[in-house]
């Protein structure tokens, strides 16, 4: 008996790149796009409310005409009878209902690579990046939240609506406003807006149970929409990015004699100044955090040792580039001490009562910036 247990196991594309998990940024709900049949049929009933659908008076009061989805009863009924009634059996009007009759491509718009396009969308400001005068001295840019949103699916809703009134008059400027809005986009500016065309308006003027005269109009609205779901294939149809704060470029040899190989006299330089190469190539940017009035603290930081062939060569008194509130502090007013052990490094300002060359004038305050940048390794945990 073979074994067949296997095949109940979910297939998986060979072709497929495993999952960074590093690289996977959550989206809150609030952040996943998605737009739905509901989403559009929501976008037309409150346009229509709120915009299109005028006030009507009746024996001297204003009276906002009442908007209703046709569900199959209440449509089969209105069909059939030419009007409905309430559950007190009066004929409703004044009353307009709509429902959605069918969806089709729209192959004007069609876009038959949907799922392996996006565009992207970034966010003006990110809670979590200060713009800052740090920022702007190291040239670090805030990083902004990029969302890459799949293309959606181009398609063409059409609706059909009915309207009754007791009096021409009353239809009129409804059928006016409806006439009026057609071609326009329709929906609201911070969601959704879909383009709504009505071609033509059929009038109907009936007599109900009794004497009550019906007048009825109907006509069929086509919407030119999207459709994209939130997920597919359990993967969402929007990918959270983030932008880089600043690209680094380092030193790198170049070993070859332009021939392919490795260049013997250049790799001899390279082995013989690794080091000074290098301590060349440190530069970090970090900011400092507040101890007390005259301490300020940079922690996660690696300070490289100075090559013994530099002593004497390199300006150690400016080792390290310090701003307050974005102004540069020479290294007169200053001391430091360095912990390897604690990959840290402690800033003693001499505060003193008025600035000079050698005191700053002022004390320190928690609400100050403190920018440090210079010849050490930011360490990332």
């Amino acid at each position: 008996m073979s074994d067949i247990s296997g095949y109940n196991k979910k297939a998986t594309d060979p072709l497929s790149k495993a999952k960074n998990r590093a690289q996977q940024i959550p989206i809150d709900k609030k952040s996943k796009v998605g737009i739905t049949l509901y989403d559009i049929d929501f976008a037309m009933m409150e346009y229509m409310t709120d915009v299109v659908i005028p006030d009507v008076e009746e024996n001297g009061t204003k009276v906002k005409v009442p908007l209703i989805y046709g569900n199959p009863e209440r449509w089969k009924a209105a069909t059939k009878d030419g009007y409905i009634r309430d559950q007190r059996g009066r004929i409703q009007i004044p009353l307009i209902m709509y429902k959605r009759n069918s969806i089709a491509r729209d192959d004007s718009l069609a876009n038959t690579m949907n799922r392996n396009v996006s565009y992207s969308t970034l966010t003006k400001y990110n809670k979590k990046q200060k713009y800052d005068k740090f920022s702007l001295m190291n040239e670090v840019n805030p990083n902004v939240e990029a969302y890459n949103i799949t293309m959606p699916d181009y398609v063409t809703v059409s609706y059909e609506v009915m309207i009754w009134t007791n009096f021409t008059e009353h239809m009129n400027k409804i059928v006016e406003q409806f006439q009026y809005a057609t071609d326009e986009y329709w929906g609201d500016k911070k969601k959704y807006k879909f383009r709504v065309r009505i071609d033509s308006f059929d009038n109907q003027t009936e007599v109900g149970q009794g004497s009550e005269r019906i007048v009825r109009t109907s006509f069929t609205m086509a919407v030119n929409a999207y459709l994209l779901p939130s997920e597919f294939d359990n993967k969402p149809t929007t990918i959270k990015e983030y932008t880089p704060k600043r690209v680094v470029f380092g030193l790198e040899a170049d070993l070859t004699g332009g021939g392919g190989g490795v260049n013997p006299v250049k790799q001899k330089a390279i082995n013989q100044y690794a080091d000074i190469l290098d301590f060349l190539a440190v530069r970090g940017s970090v900011s400092g955090s507040f101890v007390d009035a005259d301490t300020v603290k940079i922690n996660n930081v690696e300070v490289p040792k100075l090559p013994p062939s530099l002593e004497g060569n390199f300006d150690v008194d400016n080792w390290f580039k310090v701003y307050i509130n974005g102004l540069f502090i020479p290294s007169t007013k200053y001391s430091y001490f360095v912990s390897s052990s604690a990959n840290s490094v402690e800033f003693n300002f001499t505060t003193g009562s008025e600035a000079s060359d050698t005191e700053l004038g002022y004390e320190l305050e928690s609400t100050d910036e403190f920018a440090f940048v210079g010849k050490f390794k930011e360490l990332w945990v």
